[in-house]
């Protein structure tokens, strides 16, 4: 895919009064985003974004890469071989190992260091062409197993998911992963802090598609 920053950076920049040093985080963190493509038994792909960590890694939601026989990263228009090296389906966050990936590691910070207003910044690369920018807010957050969950601004939608969550200093602080069946059409990211979670492989459904009695208390739709 291509990374166009200057057509991305310019107008964040206008809007944040983003310094220097800031722009150049921001322009880093695009160059994090990648597309995910997951082959499927029956010859279909889907597809979806991640974000690059050390080690020639990448986080995704796990739901993009469900049921798949076999995995790409792809940066900058060439496809690499992943294998999953972390599987958290409850929490929805996926490790993919890409020995060839030849892109930038974000910058990790921590969701719980935001506070709601803070402005944050989504980065998609499901659609092969441009890094598309979201740009946006957090409204809430909701403690689940250590972390914040955060309800966002941030305007994703189907084929984000997975997409890398940005503080404006451009550092990874979650993962873009669902819109809640409200009217309001909530959208909710994961916090990177679940990288570091102990995992129940006996949880194979995400939180967020549970059953509503399994659901956590803020997604239930009775208490809604």
């Amino acid at each position: 895919m291509r990374t166009t920053i200057a057509a991305l950076v310019l107008p964040l920049g206008l809007a944040l009064a983003a310094g220097p040093a800031q722009a150049m985080n921001i322009a880093t963190a695009i160059q994090t985003t990648v597309r995910v493509q997951a082959e499927q038994p029956d010859g279909s792909i889907s597809i979806g974004s991640g974000v690059v960590l050390p080690g020639q890694r990448v986080a995704t939601a796990c739901h993009v890469i469900a049921g798949a026989k076999s995995l790409k990263a792809s940066y900058q228009y060439v496809a690499k071989p992943a294998s999953v090296v972390r599987r958290d389906d409850w929490r929805d966050l996926c490790v993919l190992s890409v020995p060839e990936l030849a892109a930038p590691a974000a910058k990790i910070a921590r969701a719980g260091d935001l506070k709601p207003g803070d402005r944050l910044l989504g980065f998609n690369g499901a659609y092969g062409v441009d890094v598309r920018l979201l740009v946006g807010a957090l409204d809430k957050t909701f403690d689940m197993d250590g972390a914040p969950v955060m309800q966002v601004s941030v305007p994703f939608a189907i084929g984000d998911s997975g997409g890398g969550l940005f503080n404006v200093a451009g550092e990874l602080v979650g993962i873009l992963a669902f819109v809640a069946k409200t009217a309001g059409e909530e959208r909710y990211a994961i916090p990177i802090e679940w990288l570091d979670a102990d995992i129940d492989a006996t949880r194979t459904v995400p939180f967020w598609k549970a059953a509503p009695a399994d659901m956590p208390d803020f997604l239930r739709p009775q208490e809604r």
